[in-house]
């Protein structure tokens, strides 16, 4: 994860004065594997557990 942009806004504060707030994002990075199984052997193993 790394940070990204921030928007900055304002809080009011007293006598007209601004507050800075930073409202912080970040980047977010998933990684995906894709897994290969046989659709064979799955619907064998079904089969013999139902019986």
């Amino acid at each position: 994860m790394d940070s990204a942009r921030q928007l900055k806004r304002l809080r009011p504060a007293p006598q007209g004065r601004g507050y800075r707030i930073l409202k912080r994002s970040n980047h977010v990075t998933l990684l995906v594997d894709t897994v290969n199984k046989k659709v064979e052997n799955t619907k064998q193993v079904t089969e013999n557990t139902e019986a």
